[in-house]
């Protein structure tokens, strides 16, 4: 049994607002690396889990404002990293939200990703926490342009990938999403609110096996809470449909495990690029 990680007073403690997924744990393990502890707070049962032994981790509601505010000031907590995926679908539900919240979202002219986090900043940051870049918690995993694994593109792939990443980067500054599938010059899906696995599967489902997949940045991107990332089960998702590619926009996008996600193409016969 993991022993759970005690906040000290030696050190301010970093504050984390932990979605899913591997990130979350990796900024932990840099925390520690440079011995500075982790206030964690998580949304869902599953990223709470994910931190034990590595954060002292707070479970709350995502409608919870105050509660976050309380708990990461009661740690002492002057820095703070936002990190980690939140379903886009929970806009969608019955969410409870306290009377911070709810002033928060009554200021929202929009419900896309960049508002809402926007607002989410602002008021942490009329509480005097500085809100670091993501990258300055994760170590350099965003590779430059190149072929990154053993196979290399085919004209028509390298094609897919010119008109992919243009298409792609519109859809990203007009924030819906910033993944796309693409097929001889045809886009077969495009993110929004389902996410990226869905997006792949109804992409490789309507262009069967041959489809590339583009992420990519937006334009004005901040780097406190808006790296897009991939990953082995990104990859994995893309080698069951028997894809193609796999391109990135170079310096833009996160690779989690790089090594194992270059692996995996490699094993699939598949190009991964940063483009």
């Amino acid at each position: 049994m993991q022993k759970r990680q005690e906040v000290t007073r030696e050190k301010p403690p970093l504050g984390l607002i932990a979605g899913e997924g591997s990130l979350p744990r990796m900024v932990c393990q840099t925390a520690a690396q440079r011995g500075v502890g982790v206030a964690a707070v998580a949304f869902s049962d599953k990223s709470a889990k994910s931190l034990e032994g590595l954060a002292e981790v707070k479970k709350l509601g995502l409608g919870e404002a105050e509660k976050v505010v309380s708990y990461l000031k009661k740690k002492g907590c002057r820095k703070l990293c936002i990190i980690g995926k939140v379903d886009k679908k929970l806009v969608f539900e019955n969410i409870k939200f306290d009377l911070r919240g709810l002033k928060m979202l009554g200021k929202l002219l929009s419900k896309d990703d960049s508002s809402i986090m926007r607002a989410v900043m602002e008021e942490l940051e009329r509480e005097g926490f500085e809100i670091e870049r993501q990258t300055d918690w994760l170590p350099s995993l965003m590779p430059g342009a190149g072929v990154l694994g053993k196979t290399g593109p085919t004209a028509s792939t390298r094609a897919d990938f010119e008109f992919g990443i243009r298409v792609c980067r519109k859809m990203a500054d007009m924030e819906i999403g910033q993944t796309i599938l693409v097929k001889d010059g045809v886009v077969l899906a495009v993110e929004a609110v389902e996410g990226t696995d869905e997006a792949i599967e109804r992409g490789c489902r309507l262009g069967g096996p041959g489809a590339v997949m583009i992420k990519a940045g937006r334009p004005k991107q901040d780097l406190r809470y808006d790296i897009p990332t991939v990953g082995v089960e990104t990859v994995r998702r893309l080698r069951k449909h028997k894809a193609a590619a796999l391109a990135i926009e170079a310096g833009s996008v996160v690779v989690v495990d790089l090594p194992d996600v270059i692996s995996e193409c490699d094993d699939a016969g598949m190009t991964f690029a940063a483009v």
